[in-house]
């Protein structure tokens, strides 16, 4: 269950009225006052209190000075369900001890990523908002000392988190004053959480949609490997004609080459299209366009993808030319969101053909005009969420590429 801390300062933040500078004078009068008039216990009482609070306060104020925190993923990326250590190393170079220490991280918008249950949930005020952020206690850090700490974060669903920065919170042995600072990381960290593979289809890919590139029954030849030979039949193109056996007189042959399947599969992804669905419905979606990439890859087609520009993620596009390298596309689809549409612009500035070119997208009537008008002109099919039609182009759902569906 989310809490709110005592304080969102980042520099200083006084957690009791006692460490507060009026309340010091206060106790430093006081002590003085009694001790012009003789009352040397109550005197040493209210000097001795300020002494306390004035420390306290002068030790949180230079508790985190000089505190330094890395971090380090022993993976990249996962899927939902997957876990990754985290190792996080804390350093105090000073002579000042942390007698406690909290260490609270951000906490990504839809929860990608949790760590284990022991760690509190906090909201913390920046500006206008409240952000949320993991919060864990890690002893103390004594002085001179470095110490390492493991989390371990489990996947729940897509999506993606960077670890820029850091809040610590320490203070006093007395926790009367708490100081709060925010610790830049060398080095970001960024975890991204793929779409789930679910079974999928792609006979039709194969059957119907390289038609343009390979011919009607969606193979090609590999004019390097003769499979066999065979007599000339009428119909037959002369470019396959074997004139080293025609020049021994064995008559007119033609060479049956291998058959080899397309090697090309590039996907457009437009993310806008999805905005007035459930969010259920974009993330059924990119499972189904994940499994599609990586079954193509699998089978050694080169799949390629181009996305609408996700916000805080500077990629759009992405290729692969096997499985080991099918990371790359999946970590657009972990950066996609319903907030962009996928321009003409775009397209053409990141592909050179759209042969072999499939849309991904949820309503098509949120389609741009211009978007629609290129793929129409270059016969390209729609890849939609549900049954629908539209007027210049080839819609398919998309739902029926999983395993058992019609296509």
């Amino acid at each position: 269950m989310a809490r709110k801390p005592e304080s969102s300062a980042l520099d200083f933040s006084e957690s009791s009225l006692f460490t507060g500078r009026f309340t010091i004078l206060a106790l430093l009068a006081c002590g003085v006052g009694f001790s012009l008039y003789g009352r040397l216990p109550a005197a040493l009482f209210f000097l001795a209190a300020a002494a306390v609070a004035a420390g306290a306060r002068l030790w949180a104020r230079h508790v985190l000075d000089g505190v330094t925190a890395s971090l380090r993923a022993e993976r990249s990326f996962l899927f939902p369900g997957e876990s990754c250590p985290l190792r996080m190393t804390l350093d105090n170079p000073k002579a000042l001890p942390l007698i406690w220490l909290t260490v609270r991280f951000p906490l990504g918008q839809g929860g990608a990523l949790a760590p284990e249950h022991s760690w509190e949930t906090v909201e913390v005020p920046e500006g206008l908002i409240q952000r949320r952020y993991f919060e864990k206690n890690v002893s103390f850090l004594m002085w001179h000392q470095q110490a390492a700490v493991s989390v371990h974060l489990q996947a729940a669903h897509r999506g993606l988190l960077t670890f820029d920065r850091l809040r610590l919170l320490s203070g006093d042995g007395l926790c009367l004053c708490v100081r709060e600072k925010e610790v830049p990381l060398p080095r970001p960290v960024t975890l991204a959480v793929f779409p789930r593979l679910v079974p999928v289809s792609t006979r039709w890919f194969r059957r119907r949609s390289w038609e343009a590139e390979t011919g009607s029954r969606g193979f090609r030849d590999d004019k390097t490997v003769i499979r066999n030979v065979r007599a000339y039949q009428p119909g037959d193109n002369a470019r396959a004609l074997n004139f080293r056996l025609m020049a021994r007189g064995q008559g007119a042959m033609v060479n049956v080459y291998e058959k080899i399947a397309p090697r090309r599969a590039c996907f457009l992804l437009d993310g806008a299209s999805f905005s007035p669905l459930p969010p259920e419905a974009l993330e059924s979606a990119l499972e189904i366009l994940a499994s599609l990439m990586a079954q193509l890859a699998g089978e050694e087609v080169a799949v390629s993808l181009l996305i609408s520009r996700a916000a805080g993620w500077p990629e759009q596009f992405a290729a692969c030319r096997n499985r080991r390298e099918l990371s790359a596309p999946l970590l657009l689809l972990a950066a996609a969101d319903p907030s962009a549409a996928l321009t003409e612009e775009e397209i053409l500035a990141r592909l050179p053909s759209l042969s072999s070119t499939f849309l991904v997208c949820g309503d098509v009537r949120r389609l741009e005009a211009g978007t629609c008008t290129l793929l129409a002109r270059h016969h390209v099919p729609l890849l939609a969420w549900g049954q629908q039609a539209h007027p210049l182009l080839t819609v398919l759902d998309l739902r029926d590429f999983q395993e058992g569906g019609r296509l």
